[in-house]
């Protein structure tokens, strides 16, 4: 997933969509301070483990 915008929301689709966080976070910066400038252009990825929510019938 891409998402241009806070954590909070990342973790906001996680829980909305049926999964769950199950490890820490990980982040591997794209673009940063050393290439641009502007804050508005860096990128970060965030990666996260997460797993499906089993649903019980």
């Amino acid at each position: 997933m891409v998402h241009n915008g806070a954590y909070a929301a990342v973790i906001q689709f996680v829980e909305n969509n049926g999964y769950r966080i199950t490890g820490p976070f990980r982040e591997s910066y794209i673009v940063g301070i050393w290439n641009k400038e502007s804050e508005e252009e860096w990128l970060t990825e965030i990666q996260l483990p997460v797993e499906k929510i089993s649903r019980r019938q």
